[in-house]
């Protein structure tokens, strides 16, 4: 008899439900990290109340992917994730996104050995715009931006065909940008315009942009940079702390990402 997990799922995307399939197949437990008696979403995903594992039934080690307890005094066994310092994944290069990617840990820990589709979907998940740029082992640029496509519409049910024309026309967006200049990088300023698909149209093109966006839940507002080089990243952090005044300032430069939240006194002086 094989030991079998109990994974413990953040909050549900494209990459968490393909880990939940995964883990169902290999026929391993899993349970939901819940939040005021519903499942986590990517604001709440590491303030857990509790799981919905039920009491009393067996496991080996309990894997947690990409959430936690608000009570940090309570170990995890096994931590999937790379969102944050000390995370497996967390440091992990573009070169190492099979490691580096929640789907290729959890890939790791059942012993499956990566297909191509996997292999496209956890370079997407680690670092999009790497992949884009071919330095992700394995993973075809063309290949990955029909991939893109294929998935992304099947999972918000739209036409393909409606898909592909919103990225081409928020990559044409994107070229008419402005640059503006952060702790001495050049970004493109997205900060006054409504650009859906401005995430996958910056990641194409290789073009750091900034941007802001309120969140729906929370009702914060968000500044955030994506696809820049680690430097420009780490660089911006430190500019949103120091000079911008954002405040939960957050990030993976190896990654491409980063963000902080307008403060606030700030908001309500505005």
């Amino acid at each position: 008899m094989f030991m079998k997990y109990l994974f413990i799922l953040g909050a549900r995307d494209p990459e968490m439900m393909l880990i939940e399939t995964l883990v169902l197949r290999a026929r391993h437990r899993l349970a939901y990290a819940l939040a005021d008696e519903r499942r986590v979403y990517a604001g709440n995903a590491y303030k857990a109340d509790r799981t919905s594992a039920r009491q009393g039934e067996p496991h080996g080690p309990i894997v947690w992917v990409e959430c936690g307890l608000a009570d940090t005094s309570q170990p995890r066994d096994i931590v999937v994730d790379h969102h944050h310092e000390g995370d497996p994944g967390y440091d992990m290069p573009p070169a190492r996104y099979w490691e580096g990617s929640s789907l290729g840990q959890v890939c790791q820990l059942l012993e499956i050995e990566p297909t191509p589709e996997l292999q496209l979907a956890a370079a997407a998940d680690h670092c999009l715009s790497a992949a884009y740029k071919g330095l992700c082992p394995g993973v075809d640029p063309a290949d990955l931006r029909a991939w893109r496509i294929a998935s992304r519409s099947n999972w918000q049910k739209i036409n393909p065909d409606q898909l592909r024309a919103t990225i081409e026309a928020a990559i044409e967006q994107v070229k008419a940008l402005k640059p503006i200049s952060i702790a001495g990088h050049e970004f493109f300023d997205a900060m006054d315009h409504d650009i859906p698909e401005l995430s996958e149209a910056s990641a194409i093109l290789g073009r750091p942009v900034m941007y802001s966006m309120p969140e729906p839940r929370s009702g914060r507002i968000k500044v955030g940079a994506l696809n820049g080089s680690p430097d420009m990243l780490w660089a911006w952090m430190n500019c949103a702390r120091e000079v911008l005044g954002l405040e939960d300032v957050y990030g993976n430069p190896i990654r491409g990402y980063a963000g902080g939240y307008l403060r606030g006194d700030i908001l309500q002086r505005a």
